[in-house]
């Protein structure tokens, strides 16, 4: 019977140390902690901190800040005319082949530059009481094509004065770089926020292959981009020069009858927009109507250093007061 009993006595001991060994083994924390859940939770508080971020700034602007405007200077102007940097971004720089880049002549209203203030400009100017004299054409810009280009060639104009080049354009003026001070330089860039008298010659390197109203849309188009680029300064637009007989026969002939025709309606966006008019054509005009030959290089287009004489003598007669 002892040995019974001593038996008997052990088995409660064994399942009391089995069932305690069994307790702590289910024993732990009563949440248990997921690292994917935390994970999910950061990412979920990102979209909606960025979420918060877009609807603040698109409904609620700070009308403390306002978009920047590129103003720069890499070129120099004529005395009092300011500087201009030409600006690294080129939205403007990149322009179709074609001649019109706003379809049908059409601009947004936002896009439209507003015509110049001031008193009804008298077109063509007319002939000045006292002439200027030839310092006048220092404190100018003269912006332009082959004709322009060369009366800086032939010393006619400062080089600072010559905003030119013998392959700019009104189809790529605004990507068409020109030469100052041993730079280059776009020439919207180089007029930037200038205050001195500037000069436009454009249209004789187009009109040869695209017609007068054409032409002159595009010539609308540039107009506003100078007025835009220099708000401060007086801008004249330049008639452009008659051509030789020579030059109206050959594979593609430039017509003084397509000349004329542009020309007027360079007037009558001068008196749209309010800026003066210099009708050089008719100073270069022979009795015939055309440019005389001896004034005319080999192409019959473009001017001899006399012509380009003739053309700055005329500008000079023919300053408002």
């Amino acid at each position: 019977m002892a040995g019974g009993k001593k038996m008997t006595l052990k088995k409660p001991t064994q399942r009391s140390k089995r069932k305690v060994r069994k307790q702590n083994k289910h024993r732990g924390p009563v949440i248990r902690f997921k690292f994917s859940r935390l994970v999910l939770l950061w990412i979920f508080s990102l979209i909606l901190c960025f979420g918060a971020y877009l609807y603040k700034i698109n409904f609620h602007p700070d009308p403390k800040k306002t978009p920047a405007t590129n103003s720069s200077s890499v070129a120099e102007l004529p005395p009092d005319s300011g500087n201009a940097e030409e600006s690294v971004t080129d939205e403007s720089s990149v322009v179709s082949d074609s001649l019109i880049d706003v379809p049908n002549g059409e601009t947004s209203e936002e896009d439209t530059p507003s015509v110049p203030s001031g008193p009804k400009k008298t077109n063509p100017v007319p002939e000045s009481a006292a002439p200027q004299t030839a310092e006048y054409l220092e404190t100018c810009a003269f912006l332009g094509e082959t004709n322009i280009y060369n009366l800086g060639l032939a010393g006619l104009l400062k080089p600072y004065s010559v905003y030119a080049s013998d392959r700019l354009s009104l189809l790529n003026y605004k990507k068409e770089y020109v030469m100052l001070n041993d730079s280059t330089i776009r020439i919207l860039s180089a007029i930037n926020s200038a205050s001195c008298p500037i000069y436009l010659m454009f249209g004789t390197e187009t009109l040869a292959s695209h017609p007068a109203d054409e032409s002159a849309e595009q010539f609308r188009i540039l107009l506003d981009d100078c007025l835009a680029a220099a708000p401060e300064s007086e801008i004249y637009v330049l008639s452009v020069p008659p051509v030789a007989a020579s030059a109206e026969k050959g594979d593609k002939p430039l017509l003084n009858s397509t000349i004329d025709d542009y020309n007027s309606k360079l007037l009558e966006i001068c008196n749209e927009k309010n800026v003066y008019f210099v009708d050089t054509n008719t100073a270069l005009k022979d009795n015939n109507g055309k440019l005389d030959p001896h004034y005319a290089i080999e192409d019959g287009i473009h001017l001899t250093t006399e012509a380009g004489q003739i053309l700055l003598n005329y500008i000079l007669t023919h300053v408002p007061a």
